[in-house]
């Protein structure tokens, strides 16, 4: 096999409509592919940013919630602290029990201001209890009132304690402390302590939970890392890092989160981290306590109390909209490729069926034109013998009828001669005379005999070239049937090319 043959045979091992499907689809998906490619630049980090926009407007909202409540928490206790017969209760030592009547009054109105407050208490300046509705206030631990917020209740200051857990009724609480003062005087009468539970709080936290998507969630910390609210329940009261010892002592001492003796620990070095710079970055990634993604995190602080709020996504949700929109356009890739490799299948089939047409033609053109070349050849090679072998049997004819016209002459002049001088002529003579004219005889039949033979190879000659003619004709026709096919791979290929 020929170098020739075996490169056409490796040229062929791709089919020319394989090849247009694959050029279709590749022209079909490209623009796809670039599609993908700038959506992926540029679309993916803006996605991204809205997500994270998303996360951090849903935590200034929950703590502008809880800024607002609690502002007018405080409200509702300055307005008590400023109401005259609470404070001429209080200026009494020994108040009368219209006094106490009316001054009671005011802490059933505190109560009706908000469902959520369990306890309002008068305090004198001392610490001791002067007036309470509608229950006895608990103590906090081993005191009612604790030093820290006696002196700074004392010293005119108005706050919110820290949170307080009883694990009895699973709630949780603050203290709302503010000074009682009389008139313009600022003489300090005592303070007036209103506990409110934190249900309004959980609620605006639990309602984080899958707010961002599918595993997001919110808690909150306080400051000193204790999660205070959470979505998960057994992550509640567990600290970030270990606290030290003083921090654990006073709120042991305050029985802050019950009997436990010690603050149990759910570490977290990313939220420990941001809880001992005063200046964290507000938009953050890490991977939470017993929790094993990345999460994207937004931290909040709040401005009336000292607490962080949280909410965390993961990174799987929150590039899930970038994710969707790649997902959604390979998607569409996929069925553009699907439909492009159908119609180029189509396409190529219906452009290669004239091509493969040709192809038929051109490969019968070229078997037709190899037989007839064949055919030319051995009547090229006959009609060299037959032209030779004509040329012998004409010389031959031509020797012989010389002969026989030279015998003939001499037979004509001898017997002439003899019958001119038959009288004359002695016997002897007369007798070589017949001999020599029967020997002259005898010549021309031998010469013509030589000639019959010789004009038996002129008949076959001559059937030889009929037939020889004959393939000639059979080539001619062959070679008008070639030329026909030609004709017609001509016309299917400009009908590919389109001219």
């Amino acid at each position: 096999m020929s170098q020739r043959e075996l490169n056409m045979r490796r040229q062929r091992r791709i089919s020319l409509s394989l090849r247009v499907s694959m050029l279709l689809m590749f022209a079909a998906i490209l623009p796809l592919i670039i599609t993908v490619a700038i959506s992926e630049y540029f679309s993916r980090p803006q996605l991204v940013d809205q997500a994270n926009t998303a996360m951090q407007s849903d935590a200034q909202r929950s703590t502008q919630l809880i800024n607002t409540y609690f502002t007018e928490r405080l409200l509702d206790v300055a307005t008590l602290s400023q109401v005259p017969t609470v404070q001429a209760f209080l200026a009494k030592e020994k108040p009368t029990p219209d006094d106490t009547l009316h001054a009671s009054y005011s802490l059933v109105a505190g109560s009706i201001r908000d469902k959520r407050y369990t306890t309002w208490v008068l305090f004198d300046t001392h610490g001791k209890l002067r007036l309470y509705y509608p229950t006895v206030p608990q103590a906090h631990g081993q005191y009612l009132v604790p030093p820290a917020y006696l002196q700074a209740v004392t010293t005119g200051k108005s706050f919110i304690s820290a949170v307080y857990y009883d694990p009895k009724t699973q709630k949780a609480s603050v203290d709302i402390y503010h000074p009682i003062m009389l008139g313009q005087t600022h003489t300090m009468l005592g303070f007036i302590r209103s506990t409110l539970k934190l249900d309004y709080i959980w609620d605006i936290v639990q309602k984080d939970q899958g707010a961002n998507g599918n595993g997001s969630y919110a808690f909150i910390l306080d400051q000193n890392g204790v999660r205070i609210a959470d979505t998960d329940a057994s992550r509640l009261f567990s600290a970030v890092a270990p606290l030290s010892t003083q921090t654990q002592l006073l709120i042991n001492s305050e029985a802050r989160y019950g009997t436990e003796q010690k603050v149990p620990v759910l570490a977290d070095p990313t939220l420990a981290a941001f809880q001992q710079n005063s200046q964290p970055d507000n938009l953050f990634q890490m991977t939470p306590a017993n929790q094993s993604e990345t999460f994207q995190a937004v931290r909040q602080p709040t401005a009336i109390v000292p607490w962080s709020y949280f909410v965390l996504s993961p990174v799987s949700t929150v590039t899930s909209v970038a994710n969707s929109q790649i997902l959604i356009t390979s998607v569409i890739a996929l069925v553009v490729l699907l439909l492009a490799a159908i119609v180029g299948v189509v396409v190529g089939r219906r452009i290669t069926r004239p091509i493969l047409g040709s192809v038929e033609y051109l490969r019968g053109s070229s078997e037709a034109l190899n037989a007839l070349a064949t055919k030319q050849q051995n009547g090229a090679k006959e009609q060299m013998w037959v032209v030779d072998s004509s040329q012998v049997g004409l010389q031959s004819v031509q020797y012989y009828t010389d002969a026989s016209r030279v015998a003939a002459h001499q037979l004509s002049e001898m017997s002439g001669e003899l019958a001119q001088h038959w009288y004359q002529i002695d016997p002897q003579t007369a007798k070589g005379i017949l001999e020599q004219m029967s020997q002259t005889a005898q010549y021309i039949e031998n010469a013509t005999h030589y000639q019959d033979t010789s004009n038996q190879k002129l008949a076959t000659a001559i059937k030889v070239t009929s037939q020889v003619t004959e393939q000639l004709a059979t080539g001619a026709t062959s070679a008008g049937d070639a030329a026909n096919q030609l004709e017609r791979v001509v016309n299917q290929l400009r009908n590919v090319v389109g001219k």
